[in-house]
């Protein structure tokens, strides 16, 4: 496990470690102090894609949302976040995410776009 070395400080840090990255996809542990809102859950999916970082000064800024669903509330507040990056134009990366339980149940689910610097 690696840490993602990110610009945020506790509370809003909610990228834990990166568990696991293939190609396109990583797992991302992330934690929570209570329990997470959609907005928060989104959050921490843009905090995770920064296991695509081509360098490691690059930054981004989440530039818009879509799709976003909550599907069930979340009972833990330790939960694993899968974000693929889906494409990368210039300084545009298109970033879609999927948050689970520790049991693969499914949380919640969307997009966004990252514009990387």
């Amino acid at each position: 496990m690696t840490s993602l070395q990110l610009p945020h400080l506790p509370p809003i840090l909610f990228a834990k470690k990166l568990l696991k990255k293939d190609g396109n996809v990583a797992n991302v542990l992330i934690e929570f102090d209570e329990s997470p809102t959609l907005p928060m859950l989104v959050e921490a999916a843009a905090q995770s894609s920064a296991a695509f970082r081509k360098r490691e000064d690059e930054s981004a800024f989440l530039a818009s949302i879509k799709n976003v669903e909550l599907l069930v509330e979340p009972k833990s507040t330790t939960l694993i976040a899968q974000v693929i990056d889906e494409h990368t134009l210039d300084s545009f990366r298109y970033v879609s995410f999927k948050i689970f339980e520790s049991d693969d149940k499914l949380i919640a689910k969307g997009s966004f776009v990252l514009i990387v610097h």
